[in-house]
């Protein structure tokens, strides 16, 4: 689950799935928010003559906050062996051990067909591809990375989640 939504509906998803095996990840919660939050302010660039960015931020930090805590709550609910928390860091400096673990211990068969087809979508999608976004939450936003992380103790403690520069 790389999108952080699903970790409010964590009883949909096993009541519809109930089989189901599920890989969190767990990225610092500030990169996700300045990504998405940049990323939105953008967009609203477009359609808007004045933009509220502080107030996107909050808007972000608030919804992401309620998620995490949602998904910290609800994680119990998926059984151990049908559960794998995946740091993002971890993932990122070892893609291919990581995928390689992943199947290993679901029993998955992870076949030539699958490595190649893995590696050719990470091979056309590359981090930066289409360069590289600049965040900078104190100028855009007002505000310290440090200052929204403070909100997420509870999810970066229970995963021990890399902080990001």
């Amino acid at each position: 689950m790389k999108s952080p939504q699903h970790l409010e509906q964590l009883p949909a998803l096993l009541a519809t799935f109930p089989e189901a095996t599920v890989v969190f990840t767990h990225r610092d919660p500030v990169a996700v928010i300045q990504s998405t939050a940049t990323m939105l302010g953008y967009a609203q660039r477009m359609a808007r003559e004045v933009l509220d960015m502080p107030g996107l931020l909050a808007y972000w930090t608030d919804r992401i906050e309620r998620l995490l805590k949602k998904g910290v709550a609800d994680r119990p609910l998926v059984p151990a062996d049908r559960s794998y928390d995946s740091l993002f860091h971890e993932f990122m400096a070892d893609t291919e051990g990581k995928l390689d673990h992943i199947y290993r211990i679901y029993g998955l068969p992870r076949t030539e067909r699958s490595r190649a087809e893995q590696a050719a979508f990470l091979e056309a999608h590359p981090r930066g591809k289409e360069g590289r976004v600049r965040y900078d939450l104190e100028g855009q936003f007002g505000t310290k990375p440090d200052v929204v992380r403070e909100r997420f103790g509870f999810y970066l403690e229970r995963f021990s989640v890399r902080v990001e520069s």
